[in-house]
């Protein structure tokens, strides 16, 4: 199951090797495009979003109709928060202060939405995108 490794110029790189194919196996998380469903919660999709200075990062654009918790982590330098308006939807989080964190939850029907910042002129720099529900 394992080779051995000599010793030699190239054992040390085969250790660096071995260490870092296991780190990227086992240490890093799994990167999921698709929204989770926590136990317990009747069909919420939770998904996570990082808004960051002028820009706002989804793991993916498509989301099926129904309840949708969006969790949402500043990672910028700037105070931000998420805003979203379609079909019978017009929500917006609580401020949030660089490194922080808050939740929006909405019912997401057929169609299309809009997400953006709506702190100073965060939207006019970029900070918007589109999602549909179907």
């Amino acid at each position: 199951m394992f080779t051995s490794v000599g010793s030699g110029p190239t054992a040390g790189l085969a250790a660096v090797l071995a260490a870092a194919a296991l780190t990227l196996t086992v240490g890093a998380p799994a990167a999921t495009a698709t929204p989770q469903v926590p136990a317990g919660t009747s069909g919420t999709a939770v998904v996570p979003v990082r808004e960051g200075n002028f820009f706002i990062a989804l793991p993916r654009q498509g989301f099926r109709t129904g309840t949708v918790q969006f969790r949402i982590k500043n990672v910028g330098w700037h105070r931000h928060a998420l805003s979203i308006a379609g079909p019978g939807v017009h929500s917006t989080s609580a401020l949030i202060p660089p490194g922080g964190r808050a939740s929006l939850t909405v019912t997401l029907k057929h169609g299309r939405y809009m997400l953006w910042c709506p702190v100073d002129h965060h939207r006019q720099r970029g900070m918007w995108t589109w999602i549909w529900a179907r």
